[in-house]
């Protein structure tokens, strides 16, 4: 089996993202287990960044599940030293959970490295998913009778708080990816949880023979894939295209709709259209569960009631059949503390640069920080314009001395004076591709800056 070429690997690139053959110097972030497929991928992305002027930083997550893992990541670390490419090493700390371990240990792994990679300021984070990977997903998504979505597999790039995370490998078989490192003369790591039973995506694997008897391999599944994605790419950007001539997409994270319009949609486009919009407004990691979603569609179909919560999201009938869609404010709501220097993804939705020398905590506004702040001129008509919920949904931030800024009512606009100019940006980042697609493009400003 022959390792992968440079310009095997540049085609495979330019399919997982177009954008990249025409990118200034950039910073890359390369996801490294250390496993054969990560290894592989790591080496061919150094050599093309080095031909390009990138900066590659690879990145090891040390779960700490296991006795030796953190010597695995330090052998990693030293591999990479060895090869002259940049390596850092993040743990994921706290209590792990007795029940979906994988699952939670791959949520910290996605967030610690997305988050990451917003810091450095990085133009995308690299996976090492790979053909066997994607056909173990339809596998088990085809078990669970998933819909054409979920049929379309893994994505090759998705955005994950403003981050492209790209997969250029799914059409490439893990031999391929073993061939590389033995060509290269890279040795790897073998995980031992790639064989253990309790998980499923571990059973489905070791049944890949009975797959293949049915008909059912690893290339079978990555084409059925393939012609899913098709349909999910079609169908997102008619929804895109929905949102920027039916919708008025607001950048403070909040969404106003043509009611009428939605309901001329075909029943499943109109489900995918207003979950996108849940999720990407609630700030959610999933869209709502398809039970409450029927429900949800129900209420706007019918007319009874004005409003509904769901998915972190209330959602209400206003005047000349506008629906509005806005984060909902919980009950109880605590602070987070932003770091210096560095980006911050906040309530799953925003993400937020401070640049100040002291703590500060961002936090909703909330009706009692609303009281502290003097309305005056634009900032009073600004907050009149708005309904009460969403004023009390938006981000404001409390510095060490205890100003209060609410950016999104007035650049300059502050409880007791105003922010030294520079200090802090922040811009609304759905989640869900195709709704931040159509958000870009219905709006000039992308961003609310102290500047």
């Amino acid at each position: 089996m022959k390792p992968v070429s440079d310009s095997e690997f540049e085609a495979l690139l330019k399919d997982a993202d177009p954008a990249l053959a025409s990118a200034g110097p950039s910073v890359f972030i390369a996801g490294v287990s250390g496993g054969a497929d990560s290894m592989a991928l790591c080496l061919m992305l150094a050599h093309w960044c080095r031909a390009r002027g990138h900066r590659l930083v690879a990145v090891t997550v040390d779960h700490a599940l296991r006795a030796d893992s953190a010597a695995e990541a330090r052998r990693v670390s030293g591999w990479l030293a060895a090869r002259g490419i940049e390596h850092e090493i993040l743990s994921w700390s706290g209590t792990k959970p007795s029940a979906g371990l994988q699952a939670a240990a791959r949520s910290a792994r996605f967030a610690l490295l997305t988050d990451h990679a917003l810091s450095l300021g990085a133009q995308a984070l690299f996976l090492a998913h790979h053909m066997q990977d994607q056909a173990e997903t339809m596998a088990m998504r085809l078990a669970r009778g998933s819909g054409p979505d979920g049929l379309a597999g893994i994505r090759p790039r998705q955005m994950r708080g403003g981050i492209a995370v790209l997969r250029p490998l799914l059409g490439l078989p893990p031999v391929r990816l073993r061939a590389h490192c033995l060509a290269e003369a890279q040795a790897w790591v073998e995980d031992p949880s790639n064989r253990d039973r309790r998980f499923e995506r571990v059973r489905v694997r070791q049944s890949a023979q009975g797959m293949t008897d049915a008909g059912l391999d690893a290339h079978q599944l990555n084409r059925l894939a393939r012609v899913f994605g098709r349909l999910r790419d079609w169908s997102e950007a008619r929804l895109a295209g929905f949102l920027t001539e039916f919708a008025d997409l607001d950048p403070r994270g909040f969404a106003v709709l043509d009611r009428s319009a939605a309901l001329n949609l075909p029943l499943p486009l109109r489900a995918k259209l207003l979950s996108g919009l849940l999720q990407s407004i609630g700030g959610l990691d999933y869209p709502p569960r398809a039970e409450r979603m029927k429900r949800f569609l129900r209420w706007l179909d019918d007319g009874v009631g004005d409003r509904v919560t769901l998915g972190g999201c209330l959602v209400w009938r206003g005047r000349s059949d506008r629906l509005w869609i806005a984060r909902e404010t919980p009950r109880e709501t605590g602070p987070e503390m932003l770091r210096s220097q560095g980006v911050s993804r906040w309530d799953g939705r925003f993400d937020v640069t401070w640049s100040g020398a002291q703590p500060a905590w961002i936090h909703m506004l909330e009706r009692r920080g609303e009281r502290r702040l003097r309305l005056t001129g634009a900032a009073a008509k600004t907050s009149v314009a708005l309904p009460a919920g969403i004023r009390a949904s938006l981000p404001a931030v409390t510095d060490l001395d205890g100003r209060l800024f609410a950016p999104h009512l007035s650049d300059t606009w502050t409880s007791r004076r105003p922010l030294e100019a520079g200090l802090f940006h922040i811009e609304f980042r759905p989640a869900v591709p195709w709704v931040a697609d159509a958000f870009r493009a219905s709006r000039d400003d992308r961003a609310v800056t102290n500047d």
